[in-house]
Order: C-alpha cells, then structure tokens, then sequence
C-alpha cells in the first residue's frame, strides 16, 4: 500500500425511526432503530480488512452508535468532531416531512434550489466549508492512513461533491444513504472516489 495515499472512508450513520418516516432530522437526540444498528454491525464488519487508523464521528448520538462498532472492531475510540454534525435545522422544520412543510414557501424555494439562504436551515456552502476544512486537518495530520468519517447524509454529500468538483446545485444528485460506506483517496494525481454508497450486509 503506497504510503502517500490518504483513504477516507465515509460512513453515513444507520437508519432510525424518523429517517424511516421521512423526517427531517436536524440535531435531534435520536438513536439508531434495530436496522440501523444491524447496518453498523454491518459496516463495521465490513472494514475489519482496512488499515483503520481513527475513526471520526459526528457528534450526534445516531452517528457516534455507528462508529462504535466500527472503532471496536479495530481497537479504537471513537473520536467527536463538530465539523461533521448534521446540517443545523430550525424548530420550524426538525421532525416535519417535505410533504408536511409543502406550503411552506421557504421549503420550496430550497428544494428548487439548495444553495439558497433561509433562516429556517444552515447553508449548505457552510456546511461544505466546515466539514472540508476537517478533512484537509486530517489530511496534514494522518498522512498516508486510512480515516474513517461518520456523519450525515447532507454533509458527506457536500464533501464528495467538492472533492469530485461538483457545484454544490448537483451535490444532492450523489446518493449516500443511511448506512452505506464510500471511499475517497487521496494520491499525488487528487482526489478519487473510488466507492460510493456501498451498503454492506451481514448476510
């Protein structure tokens, strides 16, 4: 394995109840229901083979129970960061489903277009901003090892996409969903990112 290659692993947090529902999550304290704690196992599993070296969580309770598995499976703690929390949602919107808040004309306007500022959700350009900047640190930090990143749909997305040079207009056109495990390296030619939401089975 060529010392100069930084592996980031993306893992999108299991499925809970309200990603079920088709909620809006925000930073709500929920946990993972029995299938996205199969799907932790699961990935967990999955990465026994990687050369892990740390494993980075988000700190929202569904994030961080995902990453457990995983951290033990190679002997490791799991490490909070901020930079990967859940797009900050305001009390209008956290819980509700697109179909509850279609007369909401702030809702209408993001969808059409998620680069637009609302008070109702952080932007996703700062969203972008802060979890990139935590990927370079662990970049300078770790080089040549293999990182594994919990978090969140929205947040990984927008890291895929500026690593992929996508406009943030395209980044929900990457699907990662609850559960799946993606790779990005990083060699002296870029960033290439080589799997994308993967779901591992433990079947």
């Amino acid at each position: 394995m060529s010392e100069d290659v930084f592996r980031l692993v993306l893992v999108r947090h299991g499925l809970t109840d309200w990603n079920a529902e088709r909620r809006l999550l925000g930073r709500v304290g929920i946990g993972l229901n029995p299938e996205g704690r199969a799907q932790a196992l699961a990935a967990a599993e999955a990465l026994k083979p990687f050369p892990v070296r740390a494993i980075v969580s988000s700190p929202q309770v569904r994030a961080r129970e995902t990453a457990a598995p995983i951290a033990a499976a190679h002997g490791l703690e799991v490490e909070t960061e901020s930079a990967f929390d859940e797009v900050w949602l305001s009390e209008e919107w956290q819980g509700k489903t697109v179909e509850d808040l279609k007369d909401d004309p702030e809702m209408e306007r993001f969808l059409s277009d998620p680069s637009r500022r609302t008070p109702r959700i952080e932007p996703i350009e700062e969203v972008q901003s802060r979890a990139v900047s935590a990927v370079e640190r662990l970049r300078r930090e770790r080089p040549g090892e293999t990182v594994v990143v919990v978090s969140h749909g929205d947040p990984l997305r927008a890291v895929a996409a500026h690593y992929l040079g996508l406009t943030l207009a395209d980044f929900r056109r990457l699907l990662i969903e609850n559960g799946s495990v993606s790779l990005l390296r990083f060699n002296p030619r870029g960033p290439q990112l080589t799997t994308l939401n993967w779901r591992p089975s433990l079947r």
